[in-house]
């Protein structure tokens, strides 16, 4: 459940993402009994020990379930399968298969003989399939079917059937956050995965026996993608209850035709038939039974009941399956609207193809009333699993998967009804929903037809405990959205694909305030996404997140939660009071481990009480604490990571002047310390962790430039000069108009060192332009700092020259270059970037290796510089340097010796030699301490 906020530029990618084997075992949290091979793997970052992870066991998190899911990832590839993982967080705001997969990662079958094999480590038979893959679409949409072959012990087994019919919508050409469009032309596709069931031909699969997903030549999809398999060996179906009215004896008809994305035309509509066995339960105080089989509701009419209980022989055996006619015109009720009802062990499924009226969507269970139970139901393709309200309900043991909206969705509204107090959500498993999994959802009032108001009581005492959330491709794995006196615990979330992972919050202008909730004992696990461009946190607390900063959110006691390996920031705040954040841990965030105001999350009011926290495995440019708001008073006591430095150097060392300081490339030490800005604004979130004022420059050279200027705001620089003297400084600026007093540069001291510089009018925010002044600065390492005294203009870059004269360079910036291979996604062109984060990593235990840059043309070179990732662990590379004027015959430089890149200087390796005149500059690597490759993160050639 989520309102839609207001269009944000992108945010940039950040360089690659590492995390822990350990992760694998959290991976499976949901899951009772999991073995190793079922846990979803991701690869340790090269050169660094597997970094350890605080996992909750199973029965501290997540649902307790009779089934095993092994990831496709997980499996043994056959043939050329291969898997594909997300290694950094999205580039952009829409998704891909790899960001919607649990895990963030799959297996891809795209040639006859492809498979995935895994063993049967349950430890006992296994009689039944649930399959979550993807297959193409139909090139005109609208999907297709086809199947996917199984194999026992290398035998064939039978033919499983899949298809796309419910899946692959798309979001170009205007279509963003929709599900109607089926148009492949449109581009930017969505909700690739579906999940399809059904029992094992034959004998069931013994424990410790091998099963195979493979592509034949029988198989029509050109592709298969493959998610997970959830295996179980379910029970003999339930008997018929005594006292109960079988709604075959009522004239429902079942149809034992497979659905597979659509219903079956032969079909006979029972839901005449059904009705009329409610109204006879009800009058004659009876259970209505659902035997087995598939028994269809046809149009847009559902089936209401109260006081009764609805049972199925169950959730494998029993569906009811609602049959709409698409394109639909007419608003649909839920499937089953009850009243203080009991519905137990049985299917629901629906043929929609999106999540509105025209895609014959609606609801599979609004239910209200007192002390109702829904209790072992499985849900797929309808809009919502559960809408529910009311007073001592429980949702509890069901199944959503592949759900077009909320699965289970606790509110105040539901049936007419203005309150939900003291409802319980726990041990559910919901995967693939296209907004939250789970929310909490207490509305203030709504707005009628005729423009006047309803109002409602708000929730209280809402209960959501041990559930598994898992890859929502729309929407939060669990949302709390207003009321008061919520316990949401011992829940395990996982993989969101573009939004908050656990939000503690407030919906929208017309959401009631939270006054209190306690979050406890949750695991969340690869979390967080860039809706909208955003860059969302992974657990959220305050209000904001539905892009509405509005209202109060007030006492949130946080303890006890681990976030783990979060897309961006771990923990989030936004504007919120009296919050304790208490015992929680955060490892391996994409960007910082708790942020106060992240960037679109802003705090300008509030205070928390942080405690006894624990971050690790820091990202470079990271901080495990930020504070972004002058406003948001945070306490802090008792956390264990280390302080940060008060300040230093971007990147680990100091800029060389004479030479060009980025201005992007201020000092870290966060808000008050490397810098002072009276607001949030930037959006280069990928390049800094802050993403303070930054934007993309057009500027020569490409990059970041700081934006947003202000009276007051200032930015600090570490640098180092080489030799005392005075400086001409060539700023790089642009202004639509003259700026009188834009600025001054001071020292550490804070003494005017350059006097009011004006800017000129350059016409426009992103046409560039020099202005120059003077400074006079003193040998060695020092802070500079450029003060804001006017706004009205843009900084790209400072570039200090000595006496008039040139200034040193790197020629190597920017400039071309080979190497002899390279692994995965990470070539050499990353070594002239700029950026110490990213690499280059030749291929692996086949040394020698080499990379060379091109530098154009011959130039007087004396000096190399080499970096590795700051935050990498030391090791030492034997190399050697060598030189050519035409890239063909190479000339040693500075023979092989070890060179060894210490985190303790910056992973910064200088080799100097004799000046000689070269165009091509060439490193030849015969050996790595820390891995069995070459690697190098920038690859600097000087002139002196």
């Amino acid at each position: 459940m989520r309102a839609i906020p207001p269009r944000s530029r992108g945010l940039g990618t950040t360089g690659r993402r590492s995390a822990a084997t350990a992760l694998a075992a959290v991976a499976a949290l949901c899951l009772a009994a999991v073995p190793a091979t079922a846990a979803s793997h991701r690869t340790p970052e090269p050169g660094s020990a597997p970094r350890a992870t605080a996992a909750a066991s199973p029965a501290a998190a997540g649902a307790t379930v009779p089934f095993t899911t092994y990831e496709g990832e997980a499996g043994t590839a056959g043939g050329a399968a291969t898997v594909t993982s997300l290694t950094s967080p999205p580039a952009t705001q829409y998704s891909s298969a790899a960001l919607e997969a649990s895990g963030h990662a799959y297996v891809h079958l795209g040639s006859t003989g492809d498979s995935v094999r895994w063993t049967n480590g349950t430890g006992g038979p296994i009689s039944f399939l649930n399959v979550r893959a993807s297959i193409p679409d139909s090139p005109s949409g609208g999907g297709t079917t086809a199947t996917l072959d199984l194999y026992v012990n290398g035998v064939f087994r039978q033919a499983l059937d899949l298809n796309s019919k419910q899946s692959w919508v798309y979001e170009g050409n205007n279509n963003y956050n929709t599900s109607d469009d089926q148009n492949p032309a449109d581009g930017d596709p969505r909700v690739f995965w579906d999940e399809a069931h059904t029992f094992v031909t034959g004998t069931p699969i013994p424990a410790g026996a091998t099963f195979s997903l493979q592509k034949d030549a029988a198989n029509s999809a050109s592709s298969y993608d493959i998610d997970s398999v959830d295996v179980e060996n379910p029970p003999a179906p339930l008997a018929q209850p005594a006292n109960s009215l079988s709604i075959t004896s009522c004239g429902a008809v079942s149809d034992p035709a497979p659905t597979n994305g659509a219903a079956d035309p032969q079909s006979v509509d029972s839901r005449a038939a059904i009705q009329n066995c409610i109204n006879q339960a009800q009058a004659q105080g009876k259970i209505l039974w659902i035997p087995q089989g598939t028994f269809y509701v046809k149009g847009t009419a559902g089936l209401t009941a109260q006081g009764i209980t609805i049972a199925g022989a169950g959730l494998w055996y029993s569906t009811v399956y609602r049959d709409v006619t698409v394109p639909n015109s007419t608003p649909l009720a839920a499937l089953f609207d009850v009243t203080s009802c009991t519905v137990q062990n049985f299917h629901i499924d629906a043929d929609a193809v999106s999540r509105s009226t025209v895609g014959g969507d609606g609801g599979a269970m609004d239910t209200t009333g007192t002390n109702w139970v829904a209790d072992g139901i499985w849900t797929q393709h309808t809009m919502s699993g559960f809408w529910a309200s009311g007073t001592g309900g429980t949702v509890r043991n069901s199944r959503l998967t592949s759900v077009w909206a909320d699965g289970i969705n606790v509110n105040n509204v539901s049936l007419g009804a203005d309150t939900g107090n003291d409802l319980t959500v726990t041990n559910n498993f919901v995967r693939g929903t296209g907004d939250d999994a789970i929310a909490v959802n207490s509305v203030h009032y709504n707005t009628n037809g005729d423009g006047s108001q309803t109002f409602y009581n708000p929730m209280t005492n809402i209960t959501v405990t041990g559930n598994t959330s898992i890859a929502p491709w729309g929407g939060k794995g669990i949302g709390i959205y207003g009321g008061s006196g919520h316990h949401v615990s011992g829940n395990y979330i996982a993989d969101t694909a573009r939004y908050i992972g656990l939000g503690a919050g407030r919906f929208g202008v017309n959401g009631s305030d939270l006054l209190s909730a306690t979050v406890s004992g949750n695991t969340v696990v690869r979390s967080g996404g860039n809706a909208y461009g955003q860059g969302q946190p992974a657990l959220h607390i305050g209000n904001g997140g539905d892009g509405q900063n509005t209202g109060t959110v007030d006492h949130v006691t946080a303890t006890g939660n681990t976030v783990v390996d979060s897309l961006y920031d771990g923990i989030g705040f936004s504007t919120s009071t009296n919050t304790l954040l208490q015992n929680n841990t955060v490892t391996d965030p994409g960007r910082n481990g708790i942020a106060i105001s992240p960037p679109f999350y802003p705090a300008p009011t509030g205070s928390a009480a942080i405690t006894g926290n624990t971050v690790g495995g820091l990202h470079a440019g990271a901080t495990a604490f930020v504070n972004d708001s002058s406003g948001f008073t945070a306490t802090l006591s008792g956390n264990t990571w280390e302080p940060a430095a008060p300040e230093g150097p971007y990147g680990g060392t100091a800029a060389a002047v004479p030479g060009t300081v980025q201005a992007e490339n201020y000092d870290t030490g966060g808000q008050g310390v490397a810098y002072d800005v009276s607001s949030v604004n930037g959006n280069a979130n990928g390049y800094r962790a802050d993403g303070v004022d930054l934007e993309t420059t057009s500027d020569t050279g490409g990059g970041y430039d700081v934006g947003w200027s202000g009276s007051g705001q200032w930015f600090r620089y570490t640098v180092n000069v080489a030799q005392a003297g005075t400086y001409t400084v060539g700023l790089r600026v642009a202004a639509p108009s003259a700026v009188a007093d834009a600025l001054h540069l001071s020292d550490a001291s804070g003494a005017n060192l350059s006097g009011a510089v004006a800017l000129p009018a350059t016409g426009d925010w992103q046409t560039w332009a020099t202005a120059t002044t003077t400074v006079t600065l003193p040998a060695g390492r020092q802070v500079l700092t450029v003060n804001q005294d006017n706004g009205g203009w843009n900084a790209n870059s400072l570039t200090f020259t000595a006496n008039g004269g040139a200034p040193k360079t790197d020629l190597a910036a920017g400039r071309p270059t080979s190497e002899s291979s390279h692994t995965d996604v990470y070539p050499s062109s990353n070594t002239t970037d700029g950026s110490q984060s990213t690499y280059w990593e030749s291929a692996n235990n086949a040394f020698p290796q080499w990379i060379q840059v091109d530098l154009g043309s011959a130039a007087t070179v004396s000096r190399v510089v080499l970096q590795l990732p700051a935050g990498w662990g030391a090791r030492t590379q034997t190399l050697s340097v060598l030189g050519s004027t035409d890239g063909t015959t190479f000339g040693t430089v500075r023979a092989s010796g070890a060179y060894t890149f210490d985190p303790a200087s910056g992973n910064t390796v200088t080799i100097t030699f004799p000046a000689t005149s070269q165009r091509y500059l060439r490193l030849n690597i015969t050996a790595n301490t820390g891995w069995p490759a070459g690697q190098l993160s920038e690859f600097q050639v000087w002139n002196s």
